[in-house]
Order: C-alpha cells, then sequence, then structure tokens
C-alpha cells in the first residue's frame, strides 16, 4: 500500500472512531482488509451527510446542494480516473475496486442525500423506502461485498440497512424536526393513529404518539428479525460482526421503549454495560450463525 493509500485508510479511521462509535466497535471483529474497507465507506457516507445535515449557519440550502454535487464530482473523478486528491474518497475508491461493488450504489446515495435538502416529509411508508434505499438499503448492499456471501444474501443485507434507518428515525424524532425541519415519520402512518405535526412540534408524548411509535418499532423489529435470518449467508468470519451490530443497534428500540417512547425529552443512547452485556450476549450465541 503507497503512503497516500495508508494516509486515506487511517483518515477514514478517525472519522468512523469520531463519529460512528458502534460501527468502529463492531469492525474490530473483523479481518484487517475488512475492517479498513467498511471504515472506509463510513467515512465515504459520513462526510455527505455532515453536509446536508450539518450546514454552517450561513449557508443556505442552495450552498449546500452546490457543496454536495462538489463532492460528487469528486467521486466521480476519484473512482473513474484515480485523479481526486480527497483522502476519503481515494480510500472508498479503493475500496469500491477491491471488493467489486457496483458503481451504481454510489449513485443511489448520492440521489438520497440530494432528496434530504429537497423534501422533508413523506406521504407513504413506500415513499419513505424508495429514499431509504438509497439513505440506508445500499449502505447494507455495500458492507455486504465487503464482507463476502454467498447467493441470496443481498435482500437480508438490504432489511438490515433499511432496519437501522429506520431506528435512526425513531430515535431523533425531535432533532430531526427542530434541526432540520424534516419529519420521516410516513404520513399514513401520522393520521392512522391521530398524530400530527404539533405533536412533533408541542413534543408531545400522548397516548397516540406512543401508539405510533410502539407500531414503527414492531416495523423496525421485524425487519431486523428478517434481516439476522440472512446472516449465516455472510462469509463465516463476518457473521459475528455484523450480527453484533444489528442487536447493538436494535438495542436502541429497547432503549426508547424504557422512557415511555419519549424521544423528545429523553437522550437514547444504550450505556457502556449495556453493550457489554449485549456483546455477552452475541458471543455465547455465535453457534447459531452457522
Amino acid at each position: 500500500m503507497d503512503t497516500f493509500t495508508h494516509h486515506a485508510y487511517e483518515q477514514a479511521r478517525r472519522i468512523t472512531r469520531a463519529y460512528g462509535k458502534r460501527y468502529h466497535f463492531a469492525t474490530r471483529f473483523l479481518p484487517h482488509n475488512q475492517r479498513e474497507a467498511i471504515r472506509a465507506l463510513y467515512a465515504f457516507f459520513r462526510i455527505p451527510d455532515e453536509i446536508v445535515d450539518n450546514p454552517a449557519s450561513e449557508q443556505s440550502v442552495e450552498d449546500q446542494l452546490e457543496a454536495l454535487e462538489s463532492w460528487k464530482a469528486q467521486w466521480i473523478a476519484t473512482y473513474t480516473a484515480g485523479t481526486g486528491k480527497e483522502p476519503v474518497l481515494h480510500a472508498a475508491a479503493d475500496t469500491f475496486h477491491t471488493f467489486r461493488i457496483p458503481y451504481a450504489y454510489s449513485e443511489a446515495f448520492f440521489d438520497a442525500m440530494k432528496r434530504d435538502l429537497t423534501q422533508s416529509h413523506y406521504k407513504t411508508y413506500a415513499d419513505l423506502q424508495t429514499y431509504m434505499y438509497g439513505s440506508a438499503e445500499v449502505v447494507g448492499l455495500m458492507c455486504t461485498y465487503v464482507l463476502g456471501f454467498r447467493d441470496g444474501a443481498l435482500p437480508y443485507a438490504a432489511a438490515l440497512g433499511e432496519a437501522m434507518q429506520l431506528t435512526n428515525f425513531l430515535r431523533d424524532v425531535r432533532e430531526d424536526y427542530e434541526d432540520r425541519n424534516r419529519i420521516y415519520l410516513p404520513k399514513e402512518d401520522m393520521t392512522a393513529f391521530e398524530v400530527t405535526e404539533e405533536h412533533i412540534q408541542n413534543r408531545c408524548c400522548d397516548e397516540n404518539f406512543q401508539n405510533l411509535m410502539r407500531y414503527e418499532i414492531s416495523r423496525a423489529r421485524e425487519l431486523y428479525r428478517y434481516a439476522e435470518a440472512g446472516i449465516p449467508l455472510l462469509s463465516q468470519h463476518a457473521r459475528f460482526g455484523v450480527f453484533l451490530a444489528a442487536r447493538l443497534y436494535a438495542s436502541i428500540l429497547e432503549e426508547i421503549e424504557q422512557v415511555n417512547y419519549d424521544v423528545f425529552h429523553h437522550t437514547i443512547s444504550p450505556s457502556k454495560r449495556k453493550k457489554l452485556t449485549i456483546l455477552w450476549s452475541c458471543f455465547k450465541m455465535r453457534g447459531t450463525l452457522k
């Protein structure tokens, strides 16, 4: 590995450690080349996500769109010609080529990031799923190419990405609305449970909102159950890390339940003790992943 490539992966490693603690922790159980590749992909996702979600105070939506298009143009140059100068993009391109990840996944991802700047509400869950394909499902698909898999594994990987994204949406209802004016709870579901935008605006965790959250948590858990059934289709040395990552993320749903679904007034984050308990539980269950 040349000096610049080594530096590129080191930069991706630092970004993952700083922003993706669960990813960083779970990847410790992967072989070195896969661990570095997953962290390169995480950094590849994270920087556009920061452009979209955490702009400077003086930036307009037009500025964000311009920054996103600039980053995408650098990605294309790096992937196709190796001419990019950004370390994270260099590490990502090296990962894409090494593990033969379909380039179309990156296009879907950038499309979803752009959609975040132009759409703030979703009428139906099917509509939300089209967004989650690019923002989350392709993440699972890219990682699966790195980890190695047998035929039939990709639908399960996509489901795990969707489950994790839906978990994020449920945890971050207040933050998404107050900081970014976005509601990822489908309008059809809100209507069915008689939840309005005013519930979110006023941080109202009444019975209606609790029932809505209970429904969405059930949907997320079904996705996790389905996704875990595909773990045996991954290469053997990747199964434990994916299983652990899935269980760590799913534990966020338990944390939401423990505060009676009041994500408005509580910070949802499993404790270190809880994470270690999950680690031990997954370790004891590793024999079931064959």
